[in-house]
């Protein structure tokens, strides 16, 4: 059946129910309550697109079924702010009359549903044909103490469908029935309603910003290779910065292969304090002339190191005493050499940035640095070392200035992991869960943001360790 929704009807609606519509090229879409012929009346029939700023995700509140009004409020919830700061236009001005909002044009990446049906248990079943996302989503939900599984049904679905029962839905409202949006609209939801979406928040989000990680132990890869790649796969990884070892190189080609297959991104991580100086350029340039001797050795193209990451701190060199401002313009001159040098080589390149860099300890003596270290690179990865996601000496108040200064999704939050004498900087002294909560919050609180790019893990052997315990 083909559904009509006149805009302006349509626009005033949503705003009375308080419910926001898909946003596609910042016009609501969706449907509610309404009286015209031309109109559906459907009791809290909806939809709208979660956005961030890597792709869209499509959450359908749509599902026929008895538990609709629940799966709305869920959509709504899982959706968060996440669309709140885009400009709605003015919908008298926007063409007339659309046809059924299934048949809207839209750049859509991953289509989500949610779904209610009848159980005799609180529990969810994850569906579809994204492994990646399905993984994403049960794990946040299990992490917030619901039960989760993910069918091994063959399905067509181009997407998700989490599907809850009736007894699960029964927990996120205080009374109320459970198939009239009326009734819940006055109902009070609890706070498994609220950890509920949150879960499904927190897997989109990881799902859609990258998962990247150090790795300096050469045994991880002359050793123990397919460990390390099942890790790494496991984990949803996208780049790994693999510390460039001459020593190791026949290992590269089987270890790079075989991430490169599951879409794992290897990038040849090198540098030193001294690498800053002008006086020691040739040393830097001549270890990515290894990496490109290597590269042009391998005959698979998937075998190759197809970036090179910088990891290049002077603030450890006497001279960053002496002559800091001096040493922090040779910094800034030699970063450009070394990546002008990887750029025309054909490589991708990133560099690490200490959260610093924005403070007192540079700006002064070269102020604007992060800003150009930032528009230089094709990314950076500030080294924001704290163990708390939120308020003041925390993950997001150390990297907030740069990741609001990029105008592309280009900043990516490095933690800390290694032991550390002071018990607020590294995960070392928390549990892999309060790690993880706390990454959630981090993403959650950068999703309006287009500088940021994911959260990088320092470093791939403390990652490992600190999940065993």
């Amino acid at each position: 059946m083909k559904i009509k929704v006149t805009l302006r009807s349509l626009f005033m609606l949503l705003l009375g129910f308080g419910l926001f519509g898909a946003m596609v090229n910042e016009v609501v879409f969706g449907e509610s309550a309404v009286s015209s012929q031309d109109e559906v009346v459907c009791e809290s029939c909806w939809e709208f697109t979660y956005v961030d700023n890597q792709s869209n995700v499509f959450i359908d509140g749509k599902e026929e079924g008895d538990y609709l009004p629940v799966s709305s409020f869920i959509a709504e919830s899982a959706a968060g702010e996440a669309y709140n700061h885009y400009r709605v236009t003015d919908v008298t001005e926007t063409a007339t009359t659309i046809e059924s909002s299934s048949e809207v044009s839209r750049d859509i990446s991953t289509n989500v549903s949610v779904l209610g049906v009848e159980g005799t248990t609180a529990s969810t079943t994850i569906k579809g044909n994204n492994p990646t996302l399905n993984s994403m989503i049960q794990k946040h939900l299990e992490m917030n103490g619901f039960q989760a599984t993910i069918s091994s049904e063959t399905t067509i679905q181009s997407g998700v469908s989490i599907v809850y029962t009736d007894d699960q839905a029964a927990q996120f409202f205080n009374g109320g029935d459970l198939t009239s949006l009326s009734s819940l609209s006055k109902t009070a939801k609890t706070e498994k309603f609220t950890s509920y979406a949150q879960a499904i928040r927190n897997g989109l989000n990881e799902y859609n910003t990258n998962k990247n990680v150090w790795l300096w132990d050469s045994s991880a890869v002359r050793d123990t290779p397919d460990e390390t790649i099942n890790f790494l796969t496991k984990h949803h990884v996208d780049n790994v910065y693999l510390h460039y070892n001459p020593l190791v190189e026949d290992s590269y080609p089987y270890f790079i292969s075989k991430l490169t297959e599951q879409g794992i991104k290897v990038h040849a991580l090198m540098g030193a304090p001294k690498w800053a100086l002008e006086s020691n350029l040739s040393i830097g340039k001549h270890r990515m002339d290894l990496v490109m001797e290597y590269n042009a050795s391998v005959s698979q193209e998937n075998a190759k190191f197809i970036g090179i990451h910088f990891d290049i701190e002077p603030h450890v060199l006497d001279e960053w005493d002496t002559d800091r401002a001096g040493t922090i313009q040779q910094w800034s001159n030699t970063s450009q050499e070394y990546i002008s040098y990887a750029k025309q080589n054909g490589f991708m390149v990133g560099s690490d940035l200490p959260f610093w860099t924005d403070g007192k300890s540079v700006e002064p003596y070269y102020p604007g640095f992060y800003k150009e270290m930032i528009d230089r690179n094709d990314y950076v990865t500030v080294m924001a070392y704290r163990n708390t996601a939120l308020g003041s000496n925390s993950i997001t108040s150390l990297s907030e200035n740069e990741v609001l200064y990029a105008n592309s999704p280009k900043v990516e939050i490095g933690v800390e992991l290694k032991p550390h004498y002071l018990d607020y900087v590294s995960f070392d002294n928390k549990t892999y869960l309060e790690m993880e909560q706390e990454l959630s919050k981090v993403r959650s609180f950068y999703q309006k943001a287009t500088g940021f790019n994911g959260i990088t893990y320092h470093s791939f052997a403390e990652w490992k360790a600190l999940e065993e315990r």
